[in-house]
């Protein structure tokens, strides 16, 4: 069963469904509700909330939201952000031409469209759907560093200035080096929070006793 985590378990998104077609016409597609306030979560055998399972937290939606623009999409600007997505991958599976002729210098592409898994829905809280990860601040960007942040930010800069970036081992990055995986914040995958990679392995599994949690991220295999 596959669910979606978002910002370290600490929100539940639910996904639209998929439009159901009868015979005779086209039916509207089921909207994501409000959070029921009422709702339980399953519990296990000794009371704590369970966790456990495969997840993911692969969206469609930002992590941080464009100048200008609002913090909930239409449903209209909806059906056409998860529209084109659909098409993008129908066309990423079609047939190549074995007598296309090379590629000329330049961008060659990345992997198949099968290794892709970029999300197929725009995140939706609490019945809205939303145009940013971030919900907090209210513009749904990543706040500016302090004047200490950027102080300490400049002497790194200027430190690594002085290299090129593969000059020796330990200056590799560490994304490079499958260390860790920085995905949509500097945090990584594992956070917090806990953001998509934007394009693969966003995958998770949660295993859990009477005292400890254990996530694996699928990207980097990272336990936290």
């Amino acid at each position: 069963m596959k669910k979606t985590l978002l910002f370290g378990l600490s929100l539940t998104i639910v996904l639209s469904s998929a439009s159901l077609f009868s015979s005779s016409e086209a039916q509207e597609p089921e909207r994501p509700q409000k959070w029921d306030p009422n709702w339980e979560p399953p519990r296990t055998a000794w009371g704590h909330p369970d966790l456990q399972g495969n997840w993911s937290n692969a969206t469609l939606t930002r992590f941080e939201r464009r100048q200008g623009v609002d913090p909930v999409y239409t449903w209209e600007e909806v059906d056409r952000i998860e529209g084109r997505e659909q098409t993008r991958v129908q066309r990423g599976f079609e047939s190549s031409d074995p007598d296309r002729p090379p590629l000329q210098a330049g961008n060659v592409g990345a992997y198949n469209q099968i290794y892709f898994d970029r999300g197929d829905r725009v995140a939706v809280v609490n019945g809205e759907p939303r145009t940013s990860l971030i919900t907090f601040p209210s513009d749904g960007r990543i706040p500016a560093l302090s004047l200490e942040g950027q102080t300490r930010k400049q002497e790194y800069d200027d430190f690594r200035s002085q290299f090129g970036r593969y000059d020796h081992p330990e200056l590799r990055p560490l994304a490079e080096r499958c260390v860790v995986y920085y995905a949509s914040s500097p945090t990584g995958v594992l956070g917090p929070p806990m953001t998509p990679t934007q394009g693969y392995n966003n995958n998770f599994t949660i295993i859990q006793n009477t005292d400890h949690v254990v996530i694996r991220s699928e990207m980097i295999h990272d336990i936290r």
